[in-house]
């Protein structure tokens, strides 16, 4: 009976070494996704800026010929490149454009290349075809030497299904290195990540244990772990996939690093167990207070743990064994976790408030203000009053957009910034929808960050009433909620029908190919004030949509 608990014992024990790595890789997998969403949401921005947002750059990227263009362009890639990454636009020569020299002998920055994709490598060929998806591969560069790197097809901004180019950041190593080597591991085990076409993109660990293509038991699920024997060792196997840019992490640990002189031991006590059965009665509750407690303490812990939450676990010092060591190396695990969980949180927010700042440089709004102003003055002398009038918001929406770089602005002021826009959708829509003002006015001295509500009116404009032939009312609506909470409304009496799980899903992120828009004032709302305030859609009785921001209720600091 000694021995049975023995066996028993040990396999329970190498059952929960298994779920223990398991999610050991699931969590470090989960690091490495966030850092790729990182470089994926900063490709959107690139795009964004620079294709979809303004037809001046859409017509400098499909217009460089000269030397001083190509400069140019080189300038914006490398100020795009400030994470250690590099930034490369492959560009379709559409209307033969005759430049200096051929481009794509360049090592990174703009390259042009055929109609028929002529002089593209393999991997580029790959990812024109995916219109406009990610995928993360293994390259190689044209001075020599591999790299990783992720790239993303441009669409068309005319004609969505036509790929006009290919951005490819490379250099990811520089960050998923950091990630991938977070994790220490027992001697002799290696760390391995593959791609959706069985490449390897990284590795941590020496050569004897390397993998070359993902075993086919990971093929079978999204994760999970396994022992096998290769060889003369047994090996603990475990694998995390994940969908969103189908990559592969997987662990490969020897079993004897893991278990020690754990099956020494079982093989002393089946010995001795035969002449001293007294002994081994005694030995076998000895091994279970000092084997099993610890190791439900660890299961509970881990059960209990959730990165970024500190857990209090007390100051009682730690074994000698192997279960002090595994329990050691377990609470540094936990605070490497915790302090990634955090450094990735403030890497979000400078990343957000550079992108923000970025944008913001690109106007100088003293002049723009200045020349705006002179504009209106000559429309009402010749007369044009309504142009005048135009100019005059148009100059306030971009005053209190900018703001002189504040990010958080009054209620009052806010209201001023979606009337003038409204106005002017009026002008451009005339007769075709009309504007309701529900307005409490002791809440416009409350903050909010800045320009939430234009984004969600021209949604309701352009997707709503625009088209509705004087029918059309969009009704904004500013008022006090439950508690002390802030309610921004507007909604509309459009008659299309709206698929309001795939608008829910375009507000958390899940669907990133549209309405950056909206999914930018949620993120934004949810940065400054956390996961309880934000935006959320409703139907309308009677038909259209309502898009309603909850915030704090906040007053101006001094």
């Amino acid at each position: 009976m000694s021995w049975i608990s023995v066996i028993r014992t040990s396999n329970s024990m190498t059952d929960e070494i298994g779920r223990t790595t398991l999610q050991l890789v699931n969590q470090n997998h989960v690091t490495i996704e966030k850092t790729l969403s990182s470089v994926n949401d900063k490709s959107l921005t690139f795009m964004d800026n620079h294709f979809f947002s303004n037809t001046k750059q859409y017509s400098f990227w499909t217009g460089v010929e000269t030397l001083g263009q190509i400069s140019e362009a080189d300038s914006i890639l490398e100020s795009w490149s400030s994470d250690g990454t590099d930034y490369t636009l492959y560009m379709k020569n559409v209307d033969g454009r005759q430049t200096p020299f051929d481009t794509m002998f360049k090592e990174r920055g703009f390259k042009y290349f055929g109609d028929y994709m002529t002089g593209l490598p393999d991997w580029a060929k790959y990812a024109m075809e995916q219109e406009g998806g990610a995928s993360v591969r293994h390259i190689s560069l044209p001075g020599g030497g591999k790299t990783i790197g992720f790239m993303r097809s441009i669409q068309n901004p005319k004609s969505y299904s036509e790929s006009i180019g290919l951005l490819v950041v490379t250099k990811l190593e520089v960050l998923l290195m950091r990630d991938l080597v977070s994790v220490q591991l027992p001697e002799h085990a290696g760390l391995y990540l593959f791609n959706a076409q069985d490449e390897l993109l990284m590795k941590a660990g020496p050569d004897s244990a390397a993998l070359s293509e993902i075993p086919e038991e990971a093929r079978r699920g999204t994760s999970g772990f396994y022992f096998a024997k290769e060889g003369d060792g047994k090996w603990l196997y475990a694998f995390s996939r994940k969908a969103a840019y189908d990559t592969t992490l997987v662990y490969k640990i020897p079993y004897d690093s893991i278990t020690g002189n754990q099956s020494a031991l079982l093989v002393t006590v089946m010995a001795l167990s035969a002449l001293y059965l007294v002994f081994v009665l005694a030995f076998v509750l000895y091994l279970l207070r000092i084997v099993v407690k610890p190791l439900v303490r660890l299961v509970t812990i881990t059960k209990l743990y959730e990165p970024g939450k500190r857990l209090d676990i007390g100051n009682e010092p730690l074994r000698a064994d192997e279960f002090g060591i595994l329990y050691g190396a377990f609470l540094k695990m936990t605070k490497r976790l915790d302090q990634s969980f955090e450094d990735n949180y403030g890497m979000q927010i400078k990343q957000k408030e550079y992108e923000l700042s970025m944008l913001h440089s690109q106007i100088t709004p003293h002049l723009l203000y200045n020349t705006l102003d002179s504009i209106y003055w000559y429309a009402l002398g010749s007369g044009n009053t309504d142009v005048g009038e135009m100019v005059k918001d148009l100059s306030k929406l971009l005053r209190i957009g900018l703001s002189k770089g504040r990010t958080m602005i009054t209620i009052g002021e806010e209201l001023e910034h979606v009337q003038a826009y409204s106005r002017l959708q009026m002008k451009r829509y005339p007769d075709t929808f009309e504007v309701e003002w529900d307005i409490d006015e002791k809440l416009l001295a409350y903050t909010t960050p800045k320009v939430i509500m234009q984004p969600l009116a021209e949604n309701a404009i352009f997707h709503g009433v625009s088209t509705m032939d004087g029918e059309g009312v969009l009704r904004i609506c500013i008022r006090r909620g439950d508690g002390d909470e802030l309610l921004l409304i507007v909604e509309d009496n459009g008659f299309l029908p709206v698929d309001m799980e795939r608008l829910a899903a375009i507000v958390r992120g899940d669907a990133s190919d549209k309405g950056y828009g909206i999914r930018n004032v949620h993120q934004r709302v949810q940065l400054h004030y956390g996961e309880a305030y934000g935006l959320r859609y409703e139907a309308r009785e009677g038909g259209g949509l309502r898009a309603v921001i909850n915030l704090p209720l906040n007053l101006i600091d001094g």
